[in-house]
């Protein structure tokens, strides 16, 4: 074989090397222009994506009222979570706190006219959180419930009816805990309730005017009010979170 011969696939080689690089340095026209289409298609796509986003939350700020109404909010909840910029209170963080975190209980411990109920009520946008939607929502989202109202009945058919209800809603708020007597059997409709709702997918918020604080050489009020094993149960590590909201009253004119 004469050197032509042996120089020829290499003169080959060094020649699609060549294009190779030229092609990658200076791509046709027709690429240039798919490429710089496929850019502002994409651009496209997250601007209509960002404005979608945009009317979702406007509408839902709207319609927030009437969520929280068919939850069962009381109005002076429904009035404190209206607009944008609800009143900023240690309830309030601590719900935010829950649904950033993706938390599943929340127990908010305080006097009369803290927030803790209208910060509890806050979790009701876990409800219409992700890709549910407006359209999504009916009223089995959500529920608020007096704890005095599932004692007060007794063994009737109403409190059961609404036990069974409270288990299931997505988003629970339980308010007053342990503000009328606490009997065993009292602790035992409340220990089913929480262990019911003890699961990943549904949210539940528990407020208290007892103290939380644990005394000295005993438990604390709220946990010898409702018994060691429901405390154990709504408060597993990892699972829940615990505010005192203070005795600071917001009606009176009390600062956060």
């Amino acid at each position: 074989m004469s050197q032509d011969d042996k120089r020829e696939p290499r003169r080959l080689v060094d020649l699609l090397r060549r294009g190779m690089s030229q092609a990658k340095q200076q791509p046709s026209a027709g690429l240039a222009q798919l490429e710089a289409d496929w850019k502002q298609r994409e651009l496209e796509q997250r601007r209509v994506a960002a404005e979608e986003r945009a009317r979702h939350e406007s509408a839902q700020v709207l319609a927030w009222p009437s969520h929280l109404e068919l939850c069962g909010a009381p109005a002076d909840a429904v009035a404190g979570l209206r607009g944008e910029a609800p009143l900023e209170t240690a309830a309030l963080r601590a719900a935010r706190h829950v649904l950033r975190e993706r938390l599943r209980s929340l127990l908010l411990s305080g006097g009369p006219g803290t927030g803790k109920t209208t910060g509890a009520c806050y979790l009701f946008r876990a409800a219409v959180r992700g890709d549910r939607g407006l359209s999504a929502w009916d009223s089995s989202a959500g529920l608020f419930i007096d704890w005095a109202r599932l004692v007060r009945g007794g063994d009737s058919e109403e409190p059961r009816r609404l036990l069974s209800r409270a288990a299931q809603v997505r988003v629970l708020v339980l308010d007053d805990v342990g503000g009328e007597a606490s009997g065993p059997r009292h602790r035992e409709l409340l220990e089913e309730l929480v262990e019911q709702r003890d699961k990943p997918d549904l949210v539940t918020a528990y407020t208290t005017r007892l103290s939380v604080q644990r005394r000295e050489g005993g438990p604390s009020l709220f946990a010898e009010c409702v018994g060691a094993r429901v405390v154990s149960r709504m408060s597993r590590q990892g699972t829940f979170h615990l505010a005192d909201c203070g005795n600071r009253d917001l009606r009176q004119g009390a600062k956060p």
